[in-house]
């Protein structure tokens, strides 16, 4: 009678076992799964920069790897970069040729920082005052709106994120304040009836570390910009 009680507990304890190697390798599978999804839903994101050195730094930043688009890359391999140091607006178009058909899908992340440097390429005028004037920074403004529509034109289905302008923090540029105030105005407002994204760069681009060569994001600026692109991409 001992000897059938002591079989039936080593039959009952083997049983047990084997369900919870059964349940733990379910529970493995059931993690892995989802580990795989979320690692493939990651890649399968496609981060495009178009523009100019807001998003292309690299002619400013002397450590590899430091530059706004090698930080992305190094966290989001499946980045494109055609975003130009210098360019104006009307560059863009022939950076938006460039973008592969493929990725006119929803997981595409489109990011545009233009603007800036058709406002500075208005020199200075007496007293070191800008020439510039609200009509033309809506006459700059008229042709961002016409690029942004022939982005969504071409390529409906992604995402499109458009950068504000920051505020160098150089004197010289002080006087450009109120146009970067306008500019900054017409670009909230475009977003908002066009169902767009903004990221604000005049939120957090606000230390002197955040520039170098007086008005290009540093490496501390950089990363502040990179992160706030991939911020976007995983939430």
């Amino acid at each position: 009678m001992h000897s059938l009680f002591l079989i039936f507990i080593i039959i009952i304890s083997i049983i047990v076992i084997f369900v919870s190697i059964c349940m733990y390798k379910e529970q493995q599978k059931m993690i892995n799964s989802v580990l795989k999804e979320a690692l493939t839903n990651k890649s399968e994101t496609t981060i495009i920069l178009i523009g100019d050195s807001i998003l292309n730094n690299t002619n400013y930043i002397f450590t590899e790897g430091k530059s706004v688009p090698e930080l992305i890359k190094a966290e989001h391999s499946n980045t494109y970069l055609f975003a130009k140091d210098g360019a104006i607006i009307t560059d863009c178009y022939s950076q938006i040729e460039q973008i592969p058909s493929e990725n006119n899908v929803n997981s595409t992340c489109i990011f545009v920082s233009a603007g800036g440097n058709n406002i500075l390429s208005s020199k200075p005028g007496i007293g070191n005052k800008t020439s510039l004037s609200n009509e033309m920074i809506e006459a700059f403004f008229q042709q961002y709106t016409t690029l942004i529509h022939s982005l969504k034109s071409n390529f409906p289905n992604p995402q499109i994120y458009l950068i504000n302008l920051y505020y160098p923090l150089d004197p010289r540029f002080k006087n450009y304040y109120p146009y970067i105030d306008t500019w900054n105005s017409l670009l909230t407002d475009f977003a908002e009836n066009n169902e767009l994204n903004v990221i604000q760069t005049n939120k957090f681009m606000m230390n002197n570390s955040d520039f170098t060569n007086a008005i290009e994001p540093s490496e501390i600026g950089g990363k502040k910009i990179a992160d706030a692109i991939l911020d976007t991409v995983i939430n």
